[in-house]
């Protein structure tokens, strides 16, 4: 392997890997100390942890203080909100959709803002805001990232590949799924789209954050799962996984609804950021006096519907309700976590309430475990617009291939159905839509079209012999930066605004065209890719280029600008 690529595929993502699976470790410790601080101490709540990490069964159903504990989100949203408005504003609101804003306009995301994250994350989780971690870490793994990068001098191109796979060894860490790590890194910026390229160094990133995290706190998958072969299902059961992807579908619209809506009254309030998250924090902590689930990360009220110590659906659907709400107001008003936690959790109450449902009262006998987890895939695919992650991240979190196909069939719908916002407002549709790809994007498509398809044709020429004032007099009525100069119809050499310039006003009506107009002029013949035209306006800094029948006769018949790329692009832009 040339060096070149041994330092881009196996140092760079190990180191990233490396880094970020022990920032991983920091952040589950700083949330379990806040947690204790927060939670434990003041309100005297244990929250439930599902079976991949918990080390007793200890947990309280409801908080011993519950009137503590909007004062103690409150508190917790005003720190969090003068820790970003003081020392990093990115780590505001949801980490992944900072990372995803940072990918596409070019911004640096700095050491600075994985520390802040990870203080602020850990304080809005332990405190019982509604909040995930994966989110968190995924800006904490893009900074680690773009930071290498930035230390390592790497080009814009490879630097932004590496916040993209620092994102997703965050992701492989925290949930314990390498391969959706991997996959989540090339998928996640996009809502119809996939970067290739980044698959290779993203399986070693993720793969080595993913054995760091685990040799500290183990390998087992976050849930403990008993689910039953697929082949001893039956038509109702993939009739019922239907129903299920048509309902999350529905949910995903009513969660964004609610989900913007409310972020966009806290915009539009003027005080300062933690005044609104204060505000938020209390609210959300409200809504988690009467709804537990939606305190804190919640997996563990999963896990315990999954081992069947739940039953009641109406009140599984009211915590799904009760999660929308409180991460609504608790990433809305500006506290620092991330909407993937939630969003799994949502579809996970969804899918048992709706199995639990038609087993009592339509005679069923839907495994539950199985809509769970099918649920938290599908709504989250519904979401953020990654059906292919959430499709892999199930089989990395039951230990097995069981669940794949009724994850296919949910994620298809829900993906489709859902309509085309995301969780995530600063994805784009495509590569052709984001900033950080338009060169390359543009040069590939503009390789499948011809300069003769998009030059002007018959251009208005100048006479080598005619007065600096006539070309100057052409350039303003057409309102056109340059001229080709003429002889007959053979190009003969090309004169600008800039040239006639250099010339005094008084001397140009006796000088000739010939005389400052540049002889080395560059030429394209029609069968030329428009590629081609663009990128000799990009690199040899020209407006114009005269098209020419050949490149013998330098017989002129049309001209292509700057401009006509610019349409060019708009018009194959509006054909995709």
């Amino acid at each position: 392997m040339p060096r070149d690529a041994f330092k881009h595929y196996v140092v760079i993502p190990t180191l990233i890997g490396v880094i970020t699976g022990l920032f991983a470790i920091l952040f589950v410790y700083g949330i379990e100390i806040f947690t204790t601080f927060f939670l434990k101490t003041i309100v005297g709540y244990y929250p439930p942890l599902p079976a991949g990490e918990r080390e007793t069964d200890l947990f309280t159903p409801r908080p011993e203080r519950p009137y503590l504990l909007p004062f103690v989100v409150a508190f917790a949203g005003f720190l969090v909100g003068w820790l970003a408005y003081k020392f990093s504003p990115e780590s505001a609101g949801v980490g992944t959709d900072a990372a995803i804003k940072a990918y596409h306009s070019e911004e640096r995301l700095s050491f600075k803002d994985a520390i802040v994250k990870l203080i602020t994350s850990a304080i809005t989780i332990g405190a019982g805001g509604t909040s995930g971690r994966e989110g968190p870490i995924a800006l904490i793994g893009a900074s680690l990232g773009s930071t290498i990068g930035e230390i390592l001098k790497l080009d814009e191109k490879r630097r932004r590949e590496a916040l993209a796979i620092g994102l997703g060894a965050g992701i492989a860490a925290i949930f314990k799924a390498p391969f959706a790590g991997a996959i989540i890194s090339a998928e996640v910026f996009f809502k119809r789209d996939f970067v290739i390229e980044y698959i290779i160094p993203g399986f070693v990133a993720s793969s080595v954050a993913y054995s760091i995290f685990g040799m500290h706190f183990g390998f087992q998958p976050i849930f403990h799962t008993e689910i039953p072969p697929f082949k001893e299902e039956h038509l109702s059961t993939i009739i019922a996984y239907i129903g299920l992807g048509l309902l999350t579908a529905l949910v995903v619209r009513i969660y964004l609804f609610i989900y913007y809506t409310v972020g966009n009254f806290f915009k539009n309030l003027r005080y300062p950021l933690y005044v609104k998250s204060a505000i938020g924090g209390f609210v959300a902590g409200l809504i988690g006096v009467f709804v537990p689930y939606a305190i804190g990360n919640g997996y563990g009220w999963l896990q315990l519907i999954m081992d069947g110590k739940i039953t009641d659906y109406t009140q599984i659907a009211l915590g799904a309700l009760g999660v929308i709400l409180g991460v609504s107001f608790t990433l809305g008003s500006g506290m620092s976590g991330g909407v993937f936690g939630p969003s799994v959790m949502i579809g996970g109450l969804l899918g048992a309430a709706y199995s639990l449902f038609l087993n009592q009262h339509y005679g069923l006998s839907l495994n539950v475990q199985s809509f769970t987890i099918v649920g938290m895939v599908s709504l989250f695919a519904g979401a953020a617009k990654a059906p292919l992650s959430t499709i892999i991240l199930i089989a990395e979190m039951t230990g097995g291939y069981e669940l794949l196909v009724p994850a296919m069939i949910t994620v298809f719908i829900s993906y489709f159905l859902s309509g085309e916002k995301s969780i995530f407002p600063s994805q784009v549709n495509t590569r052709l839509d984001s900033p950080a790809h338009q060169d390359e994007c543009g040069l590939f498509l503009l390789e499948k079209f011809k300069v003769k398809e998009f030059m002007t044709p018959n251009p208005v020429t100048v006479h080598p012999e005619a007065s600096l004032e006539e070309a100057q007099r052409l350039l303003t009525e057409r309102l056109i930066g340059g001229l080709p100069v003429t002889n007959g119809k053979r190009v003969v050499g090309i004169i600008t605004k800039s040239d006639i310039a250099k010339v005094p006003p008084e001397a140009r009506r006796y000088k000739k065209v010939r005389e400052v107009m540049s002889d080395n002029v560059i030429t394209l013949t029609p069968e030329e890719p428009l590629s081609e035209a663009l990128r000799i306006i990009s690199t040899q800094g020209v407006g114009r280029i005269p098209v020419v029948m050949s490149y013998e006769s330098r017989i002129i018949i049309g001209i292509i600008t700057r401009a006509d790329i610019g349409k060019a692009i708009r018009k194959i832009k509006r054909t995709l």
